[in-house]
Formats: structure tokens, sequence, C-alpha cells
């Protein structure tokens, strides 16, 4: 989540945007933008409105240099499956 708040804060300062501006345009509050850039989660729904407002593909606030390893996801899967039981 680290990455898309920053990919969201490199487009905001790029556009010449505030926290409040942004958050006035998206329906959030300055301290709830300031979270998400900080790598709080964020719904689809805030993560699409985010995107019109910065003129963007939603894809490219996700875009990360993280590389998973195929057998790292299964593990992760798995234990999630495990978790549930």
């Amino acid at each position: 989540m680290l990455s898309v708040g920053e990919n969201i804060a490199k487009k905001r300062k790029k556009k010449l945007l505030t926290l409040e501006q942004l958050g006035l345009e998206v329906g959030l509050t300055r301290m709830q933008i300031h979270r998400i850039e900080k790598g709080y989660n964020i719904t689809l729904t805030t993560l699409l409105k985010v995107a019109i407002v910065l003129g963007v593909k939603p894809e490219s606030l996700l875009k990360t240099n993280f590389h998973f390893k195929h057998e790292d996801l299964e593990s992760l899967v798995n234990e999630s499956k495990a978790n549930v039981k």
C-alpha cells in the first residue's frame, strides 16, 4: 500500500494540488488523503475517484517495484485458507 500512496503523492504534487484540494475533489478530508499517501488502506472506489481527479489511469497508481515469487503467493493463499478453518 505504501507504493500506491507514494504514487498518489507524486501525481498530486505534479498537478500542484494540496492534500486539502485533492481531498475536496475526492470527498475526503486532508487527513484521510495524508493517511492514504502514507500507505493506509484505500478502497477501490476512492482509488478510482483519485485517478479521475489526477487525470491518470487507476493502474498507474497501483504500479510497484515489489516482485512476488509464485511460491510466495501460494504460501500466502494457503495460510489464509488455514486461518479461515
